[in-house]
């Protein structure tokens, strides 16, 4: 296997870019609970034809044959998209050459999704879960893939259908692969820290802070989540991606079928398949994901913001990104030994319990954001303004899952919707 792994990497490598241009581009993948009025999961198909209303877009569908699965619109602007989930909408803008033009895309997209919630009398949320409708079948988008991921996986893969992340992309090149691979899934621990929004599910304040990081993490040892080491090279991830099971193999005409077995069998019978590894690293979710499509760095912990303040997560990712050197020497100054080990503990604990975990060094999120901030000032566009909510975060030593969790104990589910809505 490892002449078929060694020509994998050299395929994968060649598809990310040499150089970026004089300033790293990023794109976002939002994601957003849509509920009825009183907070169970709403259902996107009703929000279609609003939303081809107002502007130019193109359907696309899961059966192009048939056309009776409508699952996103392609506009100039943005791509709405429907997510595992019925109750969640996904919107896709970039890519953006700074976190302004980001913000303006967005803020136009979700108006307008917003405007064709409320005329189905449904809310778009700004949080990382539905708030009170369960996983189940039923809240499944019927794509066809997800239901052959549902046959394969059982029923960890419906937490898909609850959760809502806000992912950000940002620029990479090909020396930087196996870095940035390390060191944002390194510091996905600080990330869900300062940005957990997912304490309240099933009708009830949760045992995760982010409840998003917590149940995904059921759906297979290291497949979800901080990867369990760092990696020396590219190779060395790839054997590690390739030893979990492929859940579902794609057909050149289509056709899915179940496999389940790991994907380097596979590989090891038709060798160096590039596409079909591609298809197998898609149904991965590490906290950090490179991406051949893009020649990014897919950074995905992050639950949905509240609405005022929904381009945190974005800054903080991107200042992560750009301040990878200095995080790099400030760990092996703050954590000299194993901080792996350290930080993987640390995750476990952010996960569950938020802000409230011990830091695995005095200081260790104020030196991170601060090192965050001293990215985004490098880029010298102004982005660091974006971080005055995190930095509102850490001086309160709370997150927006605990305003949520506190809400809702205090004032009920009707009082935190009302939080939560975007207008």
């Amino acid at each position: 296997m490892t002449d078929v792994i060694a020509q994998l990497a050299e395929q994968y490598a060649s598809r990310f870019r040499e150089t970026h241009g004089p300033i790293r581009r990023v794109g976002r993948e939002m994601e957003f609970p849509l509920v009825e009025a009183d907070g169970t999961a709403g259902d996107i198909r009703r929000l279609w034809p609003h939303v081809m209303c107002e502007g130019h877009f193109t359907p696309k569908y899961d059966d192009p044959e048939t056309r009776s699965l409508l699952v996103a619109l392609n506009g100039d602007e943005c791509v709405y998209e429907a997510e595992v989930g019925l109750g969640t909408v996904e919107v896709l803008v970039g890519p953006c050459d700074d976190l302004f033009e980001l913000e303006a895309l967005a803020t136009r997209a979700l108006a307008r999704l917003v405007r064709a919630a409320q005329a189905e009398q449904m809310r778009v949320l700004g949080f990382g879960i539905q708030p009170r409708t369960r996983r189940s079948p039923l809240l499944m988008t019927p794509k066809r893939r997800y239901g052959a991921l549902l046959q394969a996986i059982g029923k960890p893969w419906l937490h898909f259908c609850t959760t809502a992340a806000d992912q950000l992309h940002v620029d990479i090149t090909r020396a930087e692969l196996v870095p940035m691979l390390n060191w944002m899934n390194f510091v996905s621990a600080a990330l869900i820290a300062l940005t957990a929004n997912s304490s309240v599910y099933a009708g009830r304040a949760g045992q995760f802070s982010s409840g998003r990081e917590g149940l995904l993490g059921t759906i297979g040892e290291h497949r979800n989540g901080m990867t369990p080491r760092a990696f020396g090279s590219l190779e060395a991830f790839l054997a590690f991606i390739c030893a979990h099971p492929c859940y579902v193999l794609k057909g050149s005409d289509g056709t899915l079928t179940q496999y389940n077995r790991p994907f380097a069998e596979y590989l090891a019978t038709h060798g160096a398949d590039l596409d079909a590894y591609l298809w197998h690293e898609h149904y991965t979710w590490n906290s950090a994901r490179a991406r051949v499509e893009h020649s990014t760095i897919e950074i995905r912990p992050a639950c949905q913001q509240p609405p005022a303040e929904h381009m945190a997560a974005s800054a903080l990712s991107l200042g992560f990104a750009e301040a990878m050197p200095e995080i790099a020497a400030y760990v092996a100054s703050a954590l000299p030994n194993d901080a792996w080990s350290a930080m993987l503990h640390y995750r476990r604990g952010v996960v569950r319990d938020g802000m409230k975990m011990r830091e695995p060094h005095d200081g260790f999120l104020r030196t991170m954001v601060q090192l965050a901030e001293s990215g985004l000032r490098r880029r010298g566009r102004g982005e660091e303004i974006f971080l005055a909510p995190v930095w509102r975060r850490l001086e309160k030593h709370s997150a927006p899952a605990d305003e949520a969790r506190l809400i809702f104990e205090q004032r009920g589910m009707n009082a935190l919707l009302d939080e939560l809505q975007l207008r």
